[in-house]
């Protein structure tokens, strides 16, 4: 069962952690919900403090309009974040990176600033998107969630489900379609990127971009699979995190990593 992180909207937590465990913040992929994040939750805790984005109009903010641009989405990720204590990796998928890109941008300066960001199967922020601004029709939606095969083919099918999901979906493709990210927009923290080799809307020069936008190291890695990679991937998913999450709690005072957290 989900809870709301500081009396917070945006925010939500599904396990128990360890007192003083580090926080991951991860942000959902277009038409994408925190529930999806449920499994890495369980699969990190209570090492790892994990904390899943919750965007406007779906699931328990269905009565809530839809937001179709993705510097308010970070905003209102970015206020809530900046009162929390200070998150240590940002974690993003598709959509998700783009804002989990801006909502550090917001964050530049501040405490809550992350220390380090994943970002997955997406462009560099500064890279047009391949899409056109929104699609025409349901079934031209539903035909590209096809493609991507990240939906399970029974709720494609479910069509009083769909009516409830293509509306929050076409707001989310359309928030993709007209971002467009600062050339020079850099954050101060390491970007690591993740791509699948057969993902129809990210090639690997579209994933390297990301190099442009950190004053950090980067780096790239790829997996075989389409846009939805990581979900055969997951393991090596996790190792990614705990690498991430071990450089970022770094003691400054000794040089010497801290030990990684270990999924369970």
């Amino acid at each position: 069962m989900a809870t709301k992180t500081e009396d917070s909207t945006w925010l939500r937590r599904y396990h128990d952690s360890a007192p003083g465990a580090p926080r991951l913040v991860c942000f959902p992929f277009a038409g994408g919900s925190a529930s999806y994040f449920f499994g890495l939750s369980k699969r990190l805790q209570p090492q790892v403090e994990v904390i899943a984005v919750q965007y406007p109009g779906r699931q328990d903010r269905m009565g809530e309009g839809c937001m179709e641009n993705v510097r308010d989405l970070a905003a209102g990720v970015a206020e809530a974040l900046a009162p929390v204590d200070p998150p240590a990796v940002f974690f993003g998928h598709s959509m998700g990176a783009l804002v989990a890109f801006e909502t550090a941008m917001a964050l530049s300066g501040s405490a809550a600033a992350p220390r380090a960001l994943l970002v997955s199967a997406s462009r560099g922020a500064s890279v047009p998107s391949r899409r056109a601004d929104g699609f025409t029709t349901d079934e031209e939606l539903i035909a590209d969630l096809r493609e991507l095969n990240g939906t399970d083919e029974q709720l494609l099918a479910n069509t009083a489900l769909m009516d409830l999901i293509l509306p929050m979906l076409r707001a989310d493709y359309r928030a993709v379609a007209r971002y467009r990210g600062d050339p020079d927009a850099r954050v101060a923290c390491p970007i690591t990127a993740l791509a699948g080799d057969c993902d129809p809307l990210v090639d690997e020069g579209e994933a390297a971009a990301w190099q442009r936008h950190t004053a950090g190291d980067f780096r790239l890695r790829h997996f075989p699979g389409g846009h939805f990679f990581l979900d055969e991937h997951q393991d090596d998913v996790v190792a990614e995190l705990n690498l991430l999450m071990a450089a970022a709690l770094t003691d400054t005072g000794t040089g010497r990593p801290a030990r990684p957290p270990q999924a369970r």
